[in-house]
């Protein structure tokens, strides 16, 4: 109750909850319901006064119907009683004409009123209803941004999670490299190293060969002769065979084939002998590089 009028506003703790909703809209809802209360209030009670004046009249006319009979003994005419009870009559009469136009003009205003009535409850039932979709909407939302909040949180975490692993492996990374660059340096030294062993070792083994190796002979072998020479600027070869006579000429291409198929033929097998004639016209690093391209490749001696 507040401030003696008793409280009629509906769903007081929905209101509560959604305050910044409809707060003034309810307010004034429930003051209009008041004042049409009020008023119905103030009409009945002035309906009752009526009636009560009205059964005072009646009571009124009664009595005085009773003191006229009264009066009738006492006075000496009937004149003086009937013009005495015309007047109250008349007096009756106009007090329920206007008790009559008041009851009207209150049964028109009680009329509009229950109109006013009706539409303020249709409003405040269609606010209501939006209310009720603003809460439910509200509590969707509220769910949503709870979820919304323990997804960031579970991520937050996650984050964090990963940030300490990536932060272990940043340091597990930077010792990796450490190793790595000392693995690096050492392994710059043991090559360094390595290689001078190789080198070491290519020098003893080419000596050991030298030592151990038998010297190239022709003997068991198939034997081919093949002559170079410079002539008039242009490089010439010429080729024999073991079943051959005489020698042929025949072009670098020519050569490689011929060797590579004796190859195949007699492997670890085929002797190949080269002859620089005195006047061939060659560099030495011409006849060399020719000596060493041929022999290399196709002579028994020199494959592996």
């Amino acid at each position: 109750m507040q401030q003696g009028f008793i409280d009629l506003r509906q769903n007081q703790e929905a209101g509560n909850s959604a305050e910044h909703f409809w707060p003034s809209f309810t307010d004034i809802m429930t003051v209009i319901v008041m004042i049409f209360m009020l008023a119905s209030v103030v009409l009945v009670i002035r309906n009752w006064e009526l009636l009560e004046n009205l059964k005072q009249s009646i009571q009124a006319e009664r009595d005085a119907s009773e003191g006229l009979r009264f009066k009738s003994e006492e006075n000496a005419t009937l004149e003086e009683q009937l013009a005495q009870t015309q007047y109250q009559l008349s007096m009756l009469n106009m007090q329920l004409m206007q008790a009559e136009e008041l009851a009207a003009q209150q049964a028109g205003t009680l009329k509009s009123l229950e109109g006013d009535k009706r539409q303020l409850q249709e409003n405040l039932t269609a606010a209501n209803d939006h209310l009720l979709r603003q809460q439910a909407q509200l509590r969707q939302a509220s769910e949503a941004f709870a979820e919304l909040q323990q997804q960031y949180q579970a991520q937050s975490r996650r984050i964090e999670g990963l940030q300490d692993q990536v932060t272990g492996l940043e340091a597990e990374n930077r010792r990796q490299s450490d190793r790595i660059n000392t693995l690096l340096e050492e392994d710059s030294h043991n090559s360094e190293q390595l290689a001078a062993l190789q080198g070491e070792y290519g020098v003893l083994k080419k000596k050991y060969d030298k030592l151990v190796k038998p010297a190239r002979t022709p003997k068991g072998k198939y034997v081919v002769e093949v002559r170079y020479r410079k002539q008039n600027g242009k490089y010439k070869i010429q080729f024999r065979n073991q079943a051959d006579k005489q020698l042929s000429s025949v072009s670098r291409n020519t050569l490689d084939r011929k060797l590579a198929e004796l190859k195949k033929a007699h492997p670890n097998k085929l002797y190949i002998k080269i002859i620089i004639p005195a006047d061939s016209g060659l560099s030495y690093a011409e006849a060399w590089d020719f000596m060493k391209s041929v022999l290399e490749k196709y002579d028994y001696y020199y494959q592996d």
